[in-house]
């Protein structure tokens, strides 16, 4: 089996093909790509391969060579010469777009679907009975070629749903809301709309409630390099948003999502099917397919508003949504299927046709979605503010990007600084400052060390380590306190319960409570 290898995105569509022949040893794949009319937004397809440590064939050899079975995902490379049977599946989802400047559907270029008089695919999988009917509009001759299977990306997710919870604990996101903004490429996309959405999202969300994600459509990194969109991304990075690669990790972000955030890409259809909370960077797009899934939710899906803040449009997205409100997308969207199962089978059952072979016994099924590796970096300053009620003090933290700050009712306002990150400026404004000491801090000499650091910062009052992930151990006034909250949390928040408490009171009380948004920590205080 030969699999032609355009973009990075078509070859994360013909990996979940592939998954359904996995382990079949009658079965060689190999992978190639067509470099005579390579892709504008082909790089990263090698760096990919290698990954995946695949066997690549090139252009010159593949079509020199017969194989039982083609698999492409877009038809814009030469298939015709290829000595195959040629499975042709989308490269998103469905065909919901033109081809820029064009009235040609993405996808469903008649003049490849046809060439010498022949149709090229030997089959066209085809996610809804509606795409086959587009198909048979827009080239006639290759709708005969057409077989309605479902869309196996949005089958791989469905099938995929009962891990949100693992996912989202993944992204670090258990307890929070997890927002991901999703852009594709151009002018008209999320990002080519709203350059520092990313940094808007962050600074004008608390931390310890919501977890910004950024899915960039793999032709965002081959147009400008993974360099250039990791040093425009590097400060939102930096305050802890999680940044996906072109490779891995947007079907695990869309499952875990609270919220997505995008444009007329098919993640935002994709999270549509998902039946998750959608808003638009905008209107549409001018490529979209009229009819189709795509401007049916340009139509209904609220619009992201740069006047407003981001947390209510958030909140309110969320809290106002209610189940099935996507339903009229999802119909247009693919064949219903609950559990991505009757995909599976349909597909396979092709696949397997083509190649003239047995199915296996064992059921069909596409691999589980899963986590992609994420980091926490250390935030470099946060602004904070608190509340004090009857049994505990409420904290809000915001990053200190200048786009957000604690609400209004919230006092005792603080800045506070991690050493290792934080910018000079920060630092000698920070009220609270964190260094990385926890190896020393029950030491005899760290008091000592900390009364040294704190003289440094002419803000500073408290200085603060993480011992575990319960605790966190504070100097003030010349002495040394441990705090341990009695279920895992950001220790540093612990260290801004210190600053209030010694503001308010001058001293810590022996046990105390602080709300995180819908949660209420127990803190226990020890001197040391």
């Amino acid at each position: 089996m030969l699999v032609v290898v355009r973009t990075v995105t078509t070859l994360g569509r013909l990996r979940d093909v592939l998954s359904l022949t996995a382990g079949d040893r009658r079965i060689q794949t190999f992978f190639t790509c067509d470099v005579r009319s390579r892709s504008l937004l082909a790089a990263g397809v090698d760096e990919a391969l290698a990954g995946l440590g695949a066997p690549v064939l090139p252009w010159r050899d593949a079509v020199s060579m017969r194989f039982d079975l083609a698999l492409a995902a877009s038809e814009n490379d030469r298939l015709v010469d290829l000595d195959a049977p040629v499975l042709l599946v989308p490269h998103g989802a469905g065909h919901q777009k033109f081809y820029p400047g064009t009235a040609v559907v993405s996808g469903l270029n008649p003049e490849r679907l046809v060439m010498g008089g022949r149709v090229v695919p030997a089959a066209i999988g085809l996610p809804h009975a509606a795409h086959l009917e587009r198909l048979a509009r827009v080239c006639a001759p290759a709708a005969s070629r057409g077989v309605v299977v479902g869309d196996p990306a949005l089958a791989r997710m469905r099938g995929s749903r009962f891990r949100d919870g693992q996912l989202r604990a993944a992204f670090g996101a258990r307890d929070k809301r997890l927002v991901v903004l999703a852009s594709t490429f151009g002018p008209d996309s999320a990002l080519g709309r709203l350059p520092d959405l990313p940094e808007r999202l962050v600074g004008g969300l608390p931390v310890d409630e919501y977890q910004v994600v950024v899915v960039l459509h793999p032709g965002v990194w081959a147009a400008h390099g993974p360099w250039q969109v990791r040093s425009w991304l590097q400060q939102a990075a930096a305050y802890g948003v999680q940044v996906i690669t072109p490779y891995e990790g947007w079907q695990a972000a869309l499952l875990a999502a609270s919220v997505v955030i995008s444009d007329h890409g098919s993640l935002a259809l994709y999270a549509a099917a998902l039946d998750k909370p959608v808003v638009l960077a905008g209107r549409g797009s001018a490529v979209t397919v009229p009819g189709s899934a795509a401007a049916l939710l340009a139509e209904t899906a609220p619009v992201w508003d740069v006047d407003q803040r981001p947390r209510d449009q958030i909140d309110a997205a969320i809290d106002q949504y209610g189940a099935g409100v996507h339903g009229q997308v999802m119909d247009l969207l693919a064949e219903p299927d609950a559990h991505g199962e009757d995909c599976a089978r349909r597909l396979r059952r092709l696949v397997y046709g083509l190649l003239r072979l047995k199915e296996p016994a064992d059921p069909a099924m596409f691999g589980p979605v899963v986590a992609p590796a994420v980091s926490e970096p250390a935030i470099p300053a946060t602004v904070v503010g608190a509340a004090i009620q009857r049994d505990g003090v409420r904290i809000e933290r915001y990053a200190d990007l200048g786009h957000g700050e604690p609400r209004g009712g919230l006092e005792y306002r603080h800045l506070v600084a991690d050493l290792r990150t934080a910018s000079l400026a920060q630092l000698c404004s920070a009220s609270v400052v964190v260094v990385d000491d926890h190896a020393v801090w029950s030491t005899k000499g760290w008091p000592v060390r900390a009364a040294e650091e704190v003289a440094r910062w002419p803000q500073a009052s408290v200085l603060a380590t993480v011992v575990d992930e319960t605790s966190c151990a504070v100097w003030a006034g010349g002495r040394v306190t441990v705090l341990h909250a009695d279920e895992p949390v950001d220790p540093i928040v612990l260290a801004s319960l210190a600053y209030v408490r010694l503001t308010m009171l001058g001293r810590l009380p022996g046990e105390d409570r602080v709300h995180l948004g819908r949660r209420i920590i127990g803190v226990v205080a020890v001197a040391r």
